[in-house]
């Protein structure tokens, strides 16, 4: 889900900087406006801005992208490259964030500090009052009682 956009992205960076000088989108991309500010709270982000981001998680070298770029070949091969490892390390991340989670939600799990809240029909732990309250309503929907 990640990688498609910052493909794109990193793609279109490529081009434009490939891009003669007085072309619309490359003027776009390394003009600046002389009498704009940004508004107070979280700053809007620049295309550069977001560009820079997506090599930074991609491990890529965003201080001297200017020169890969230049060369469509080496572009393409490094962003080829880089984004098969970033997905790698996202899907690595996805699938530890699951096992802990799993491991964290299993119902036999003995009873820890932070789960107080147990079902007196079936001795079910639960991390918060709602919670429980939500586990027995489920429980006596199920039972029919």
């Amino acid at each position: 889900m990640y990688t498609l956009p910052r493909q794109s992205r990193l793609r279109w960076l490529g081009h434009i900087h490939r891009m003669e000088d007085g072309r619309i989108p490359k003027d776009l991309l390394y003009g600046e406006l002389a009498t704009w500010y940004r508004d107070k709270g979280r700053t809007q982000l620049r295309y550069k801005d977001v560009c820079k981001q997506d090599m930074k998680a991609l491990n890529m070298d965003y201080n001297n992208w200017e020169a890969l770029a230049a060369n469509r070949a080496a572009w393409k091969q490094e962003l080829s490259a880089s984004l098969k490892t970033g997905e790698q390390a996202l899907k690595a991340i996805s699938e530890e964030m699951s096992r802990k989670g799993k491991e964290s939600s299993s119902s036999n799990a003995p009873p820890t500090d932070d789960s107080v809240f147990t079902c007196q029909d079936c001795k079910h732990h639960c991390k918060s009052c709602i919670r429980l309250y939500s586990h027995t309503r489920r429980s006596v929907d199920l039972t029919g009682a």
